[in-house]
């Protein structure tokens, strides 16, 4: 027979869980994001144009003009604090590879995030019809 503080810790212990796997969601989402926007400006680079325009900052707050831009090189991260000069391509391939693991790791996340919240959801019902039950017997 598992206690009514049991259920409590238990309940407590999967809200905490969901907080943060809702933040590892976040954060992976956001990851994408600039992965996305990495692998459209090297498709930017490619295209021989005038000036080029790049946001500063993720909201666009800053852009810069970078006239004649050559796309010979681009320097893309690596992990662990290592970067790489390599040309557009090898770095559409290594974004696009860190891409797959990124959505690999989201599907994990997603299913945690959704078995937690099931049986968060469970443990709430027992809980309120605990409570119907000291209501009533009042």
């Amino acid at each position: 027979m598992i206690s009514l503080e049991d259920l409590l810790a238990q309940a407590d212990l999967l809200k905490k869980q969901i907080e943060d796997l809702q933040k590892a969601q976040s954060e992976i989402a956001d990851s994408l994001s600039a992965i996305k926007s990495a692998k459209d400006t090297i498709d930017e680079l490619k295209t021989p144009k005038n000036d080029l325009f790049l946001s500063g900052d993720k909201k666009g707050f800053l852009m810069l003009r970078i006239p004649e831009a050559k796309a010979d090189k681009v320097i893309v991260y690596l992990g662990l604090t290592y970067y790489a000069e390599v040309t557009p391509d090898t770095a559409v391939k290594i974004l696009s590879d860190r891409e797959n693991e990124l959505n690999l790791t989201l599907q994990e996340v997603n299913k945690k995030l959704s078995e937690s919240i099931n049986a968060y959801s469970q443990i709430s019902d027992i809980l309120n019809r605990i409570q119907e039950q000291q209501q009533k017997g009042e």
